[in-house]
């Protein structure tokens, strides 16, 4: 008879094989040029990009780190992260609109940054991108590795192994199309699941009574809403995330494959509801490890090791299936806006000729390297939060170089360039010595005073329809 680790592998890689197949599938039926292969042919509807935009907020970095917060900080943490998740999709809708207004016909955030900056900031814009996306990859990988680890008592690297093999497969072949398509799959399975899930977690544990009693008794100060600490964490997770997510290569790919900015801005909106719940019902797995008062050899298992204590065998089984959806969604996003830049900026700044077919080929190779590489980091085993964070505190340093460059044209590229370098070497000191808030603040001042000095004291004079001209013409 098979061990409950064994039949988790074994669902777990059903589960996959069907993604995969599925993925496949639709990528064969769509997939003619590379313009489908990086954009999804630029047609994608409403309720697909609500679906991918669900899809890629609830990774396992959602799933886990507001369960690591709420476990750290208690219930003021555990909003603001709620927040972040839902309000870093409405900061974005002005953006989005923007976006599609000047580059109607883009594929990366690169191909922006060389096009209005030049090469100094497209080469800054494409590394704080990969970083973030690499973390991003990494984190989710290691959050399935967890669930495995302490859901199906097997060891890390099958865990990380059973996810992130075959996410590389059916994203390296399909594209940004699969990546989609797969999306509003998960989206549709992984939203009725965690509540289900959650709420008999929540039941199993006593109720509510029993949480606010085994909270109070162990962590009085976690149950105020304005609890210092906590609100500290809340406020850094808020600028961090909706930072980064502006930097976003996935977010900016789902604007450049759409039909028309309409079906972004009802996507950004609807997934901007439906996030919010789902990270506070994530997050209350946290808030019962801390009214058990359990010693955690690490917070980011909190989450997995209560579903672990508080659900049965059935229980535990979907909300593995949960875990495998969640990292597979985001893990996917990551590979695919990777494997955009990789092809369409990196390889192309040396080889401008490249054949679309090449680029398709450059794209999937890129993908195959950029995932096992993430893997062999999520071997290790770093705290997924921290990943994050380091990612979102890289993307912070850029956002207003990128963004308010999108709006003024009297930014120059050097003014860009050289207030994201002075923001990351001044905030990241902050953010290794632990003063996380410090860091995220004086990342965003330090980027923003450089070029708005620059603009007043040298402003430039930058024509906005060299971007739509220039894209399509290389296009």
């Amino acid at each position: 008879m098979l061990s409950f680790g064994s039949l988790m592998i074994t669902f777990s890689l059903v589960l996959m094989g069907s993604i995969t197949w599925l993925g496949y599938l639709f990528s064969k039926r769509k997939m003619q040029d590379s313009d489908s292969y990086f954009t999804a042919g630029r047609d994608i509807s409403t309720a697909f990009m609500t679906a991918t935009f669900i899809a890629y907020a609830v990774g396992t970095g959602l799933i886990f780190s507001p369960g690591e917060m709420a476990y750290l900080e208690g219930l003021t943490a555990m909003i603001g992260y709620g927040l972040a998740i839902s309000l870093s999709y409405i900061v974005f809708l002005p953006v989005s609109g923007r976006i599609k207004e000047l580059i109607p016909e883009g594929n990366t955030i690169g191909e922006y940054a060389r096009v209005r900056y030049g090469k100094i900031m497209y080469i800054v814009v494409l590394f704080v991108s990969i970083v973030y996306m690499f973390c991003l990859l990494a984190a989710n990988l290691i959050g399935a590795g967890i669930a495995f680890n302490y859901i199906g008592h097997v060891p890390l690297y099958i865990g990380v192994l059973v996810i992130g093999v075959p996410v590389i497969i059916y994203t390296s072949y399909g594209g940004l199309g699969a990546a989609i398509f797969t999306n509003g799959l998960q989206a549709i399975l992984i939203t009725p699941m965690l509540f289900i899930t959650a709420l008999l977690a929540f039941r199993n544990s006593g109720g509510t009574v029993a949480i606010y009693n085994g909270i109070q008794e162990h962590a009085p100060d976690f149950l105020k809403v304005f609890h210092p600490t906590g609100l500290e964490f809340a406020l850094m997770i808020i600028i961090a995330v909706s930072a980064a997510e502006l930097l976003n290569q996935a977010l900016w790919q789902r604007v450049y494959s759409a039909k028309d900015i309409r079906v972004v801005k009802k996507g950004l909106v609807s997934a901007s509801l439906m996030t919010f719940p789902m990270t506070i019902v994530a997050a209350s797995f946290g808030l019962m490890a801390v009214a058990y008062n359990i010693e955690l050899p690490h917070p980011s298992i909190a989450t997995a090791l209560m579903a672990d204590n508080l659900l049965p065998p059935w229980a535990s089984m979907i909300f593995m299936m949960i875990i495998v959806l969640a990292a597979t969604s985001t893990a996917s996003d990551a590979l695919a806006g990777f494997s955009s830049i990789a092809s369409l900026d990196i390889i192309k700044s040396f080889m401008p000729n490249l054949a679309p077919e090449k680029a398709v080929l450059v794209g999937r190779i890129s993908t195959v390297v950029f995932g096992v590489g993430a893997m062999l980091v999520a071997f290790k085993a770093p705290s997924i939060l921290f990943l994050l964070l380091t990612a979102d505190l890289v993307a912070a340093a850029a956002v207003i170089p990128v963004v308010a460059g999108l709006f003024s044209p009297n930014i120059s590229g050097n003014a860009a360039a050289l207030g994201t370098i002075l923001g990351i070497l001044i905030g990241l000191p902050l953010f290794l010595n632990n003063q996380h808030l410090l860091s995220f603040v004086t990342a965003i001042i330090v980027s923003s005073a450089v070029i708005f000095v620059y603009a007043n004291i040298s402003p430039a004079r930058f024509d906005f329809n060299k971007l739509k001209e220039h894209i399509r013409a290389v296009d």
